[in-house]
């Protein structure tokens, strides 16, 4: 029996060494014109405790230098590293992600947005954390306009150790790792972000991926969720494990939220797990050519 037939009790705790059977992690990186955020972020995968077995740079549109700080820092790595790239048309985050996923190989799949970067321990803890018939909801701590200058250019303990005598960090419950994670089922989709969720890739398949009618900034990782849970996956919430630190940047545009909000809209009032305008579009990239309407 598994954590699926039991929808209101989040898995039990795992144990302090690696998981028997573990699944192989794809960590995916979204990323837009940010070539030295995603440095940072690049470097900080390199350092982790347990490392990924594939990662993807989903790119919506950067320029040459992107493609050669993805190319250089891949060449040294010794898992595979793919960069799904797409042409400048506006935010289309939704389809950038849907070509990383097609393109992915992994069981399990890390979502970590390019300006975020993660606690030397980010993939163990989401490795330890993965259950089957549950997607995991991470949290983040905020770095702040001053202290995202030098954060992530150092050792890892050092940089948050100046950011937090600078008061240059938000969100406390999720500044340091806990020996112990937090966490329990949420039901709805408040709190819900993109930059540190966990998603079996099957469920992906399940449910055709992200929503390629949400263009502009926002929405696109709620609608998910919501399709998600109408397919019967559960949400698990976890605070002081899988950790991460959002470097501030200038807010993007919101101009396209109304339109996405009603697209959310739709999903919640629908009860449907699938989308029209998904994954499936891009069958020949991997994932997706097993993506079939249920």
């Amino acid at each position: 029996m598994n954590a699926a037939e039991h929808p209101d009790r989040p898995p039990p705790r795992s144990g302090s060494g690696p998981e028997p059977g573990a699944p192989s992690i794809g960590l995916i990186v979204n990323t837009y014109q940010q070539p030295e955020y995603l440095s940072r972020v690049l470097a900080a995968i390199t350092r982790q405790s347990s490392p990924p077995d594939q990662v993807l740079v989903a790119d919506d549109g950067s320029g040459e230098e992107t493609r050669e700080t993805v190319a250089g820092w891949g060449s040294r790595q010794d898992f595979p590293v793919g960069h799904a790239w797409q042409p400048n048309a506006g935010f289309r985050r939704s389809r950038v992600l849907n070509l990383a996923i097609a393109q992915a190989r992994s069981d399990y799949l890390v979502f970590l947005d390019g300006d975020t970067i993660p606690h030397p321990r980010f993939i163990e803890d989401h490795r330890r954390l993965a259950m089957p018939g549950w997607f995991v909801q991470g949290h983040r701590a905020l770095v702040g306009r001053e202290a995202a200058v030098l954060f992530g250019r150092g050792p890892f303990g050092a940089d948050r150790r100046r950011a937090l005598l600078a008061w240059g960090l938000e969100g406390l419950k999720s500044i340091y790792r806990w020996p112990v994670p937090w966490r329990a089922r949420r039901p709805g989709i408040k709190g819900i972000r993109g930059c540190n969720l966990a998603i079996w890739r099957e469920d992906l398949i399940r449910v055709n991926g992200y929503n390629e009618r949400f263009e502009g900034w926002g929405r696109e990782d709620s609608e998910l969720a919501v399709r998600l849970g109408n397919a019967g996956v559960c949400r698990l919430d976890v605070r002081g494990w899988a950790l991460c630190y959002h470097l501030w940047h200038p807010v993007a545009s919101r101009e396209r939220t109304p339109v996405n909000d009603q697209l959310l809209g739709e999903a919640l009032r629908s009860r449907q797990a699938w989308c029209e305008c998904g994954l499936d579009a891009h069958a020949s990239g991997g994932a997706g050519s097993r993506a079939a309407r249920p």
